[in-house]
């Protein structure tokens, strides 16, 4: 049998925002192969030729590939993250985030990986009004919380001496590279950065969400540059053989805070334009406020953040200028 030169890595939601920022930073020291239905991924943002078509939920499919594939390390990001959708779909978000998850995890397991990182969520803490640490307790108030949180129990409760996990618990995510041509395609977009970002260049109006418990009454939030993300995944891999526990949990945010209507004001300022702001009460599921602490991410991964709130905005406002001149958005 041939010897092989490179790991190998597996990305479900390989062809979606971040798993596509993923494979392109990890594709020159691994082989890659993706796992994607392209529910919410887009094939332009697939870069890698080991691609797979299927839904995580087939059980049998995602056996045939392990058998097919030798692979030493997982990254699982394929779910869907539509806060206020997740309400109203309950068993679409029961499926594609917790039973995914589940068969995942079991064929993992059964094939002999040994490394598997899982891409959870801030919206398992719920609405605390507090600075949340590792070690918060998870109230979440969201389908899309409850579902990511089944998942990370299920994760924990199978990690063992051979089977090393790690979930990074990501805030708010944003950003984009030009250079790399990769940025948030999914049209229409689902979270607010995006969402306001596309109503800032292509509309005439902005819908504000309000009725929230803050200074301004609108939403507080931690955001994360995309890049950023990515190197905290490369930390994680080198931190796999010093690990002393089965598995770890990291949150990965800025802990700064910002509030929705101080992000529409930075941007008039960036983009020199203002449209009429149009309020909305939020939904049912949101907090309030999400804070991060990173205190743990730094002393054990030496991670932090190195773009803030205002590096994030620009390259996203950027990206909305780009792909609305990209004849390929949305396929």
């Amino acid at each position: 049998m041939k010897k092989r030169t490179k790991e190998t890595i597996l990305i479900t939601g390989g062809a979606g925002y971040i798993g596509s920022f993923l494979v392109n930073f990890f594709k020159k020291k691994f082989k890659i192969f993706i796992i994607d239905d392209l529910s919410l991924g887009k094939k332009i943002q697939i870069r890698s030729s080991n691609f797979y078509k299927f839904n995580l939920c087939h059980k049998e499919k995602l056996d045939s590939f392990f058998k097919k594939n030798s692979i030493d390390i997982v990254f699982h990001l394929a779910g869907h993250s539509n806060l206020r959708l997740s309400n109203k779909q309950k068993k679409k978000f029961y499926l594609n985030n917790y039973i995914a998850t589940k068969n995942i995890v079991n064929a993992s397991i059964k094939h002999n990986v040994k490394k598997f990182i899982f891409s959870s969520t801030a919206s398992v803490y719920g609405n605390q009004n507090i600075t949340f640490t590792e070690n918060s307790a998870c109230r979440p108030i969201s389908i899309y919380g409850k579902s990511k949180l089944s998942a990370e129990n299920y994760i924990k409760k199978k990690s063992k001496k051979n089977f090393s996990c790690i979930i990074f618990r990501f805030f708010n995510v944003a950003g984009a590279s030009i250079k790399e041509r990769l940025g948030e395609r999914k049209n229409p977009p689902e979270h607010f950065i995006p969402i306001i970002t596309k109503s800032l260049i292509s509309s005439n109006k902005i819908t504000l969400f309000n009725g929230f418990k803050t200074e301004d009454g609108t939403g507080i939030r931690d955001y994360v540059h995309v890049s950023d993300i990515i190197e905290a995944f490369k930390k994680a891999l080198n931190y796999f053989p010093k690990m002393k526990k089965k598995c770890e949990v990291f949150n990965l945010g800025s802990n700064t805070s910002v509030s929705s209507l101080k992000i529409l004001t930075i941007l008039f300022k960036f983009y020199n334009k203002k449209v009429p702001i149009f309020l909305k009460k939020k939904s049912y599921g949101e907090p309030d406020k999400l804070l991060s602490s990173i205190v743990k991410v730094k002393k054990i991964l030496n991670w932090k953040p190195k773009n803030n709130i205002n590096k994030i905005l620009k390259d996203a406002l950027s990206w909305e200028e780009f792909i609305k001149l990209d004849k390929y958005h949305g396929k």
